[in-house]
């Protein structure tokens, strides 16, 4: 993971994530930060410092079983909200989060702002779009696919681009 701090690149990427649609507030300092396919943005048990907004690429939300398989939970692509499940828990991590490509993020820091953004109400409302699309998201995935056939139609629906 690189960061970035230079302005210009920063604005831009706003302009991209459409912040003044996410935050009412403009007191708050973002970084940027370039990670690689195959990149972790987050893994279990690392205490999440930050909120991350994806700006651009594609990452993997997913958790390993205790019998070693993998569960994803979600996919996304820019824009797309990290750390809002531990935004109001403080807690390490309990998912992997992966660059599927290379991924730019805008990071705000949690201690710094955490008040400002609990009372900026154009935050929450994207926080409770984000958290909604997510819930449905893994709505899905838990659905009882009994056969092979609705399991591959079921990742054709919810993890291809276009539904194939």
């Amino acid at each position: 993971m690189k960061r970035i701090y230079d302005k210009d690149i920063l604005f831009d990427w706003g302009q991209k994530a459409d912040l003044q649609s996410v935050f009412s507030s403009t007191a708050i300092d973002f970084f940027g930060c370039l990670y690689e396919k195959g990149e972790f943005l987050s893994q279990p048990c690392e205490e999440a410092e930050y909120l991350q907004i994806v700006v651009s690429g594609t990452i993997s939300i997913y958790h390993i079983r205790e019998d070693g398989t993998r569960y994803s939970l979600a996919q996304g692509q820019g824009p797309f909200l990290l750390g809002d499940m531990e935004f109001y828990q403080p807690s390490p991590s309990l998912f992997f989060v992966e660059a599927l490509m290379d991924t730019m993020t805008l990071a705000i820091s949690l201690k710094k702002y955490r008040e400002i953004l609990e009372n900026d109400t154009r935050f929450l409302n994207y926080l409770v779009r984000n958290l909604s699309r997510k819930l449905i998201s893994i709505a899905c995935l838990e659905s009882d696919n009994v056969s092979l056939k609705h399991r591959i139609l079921n990742h054709l629906k919810y993890h291809c681009e276009k539904g194939f």
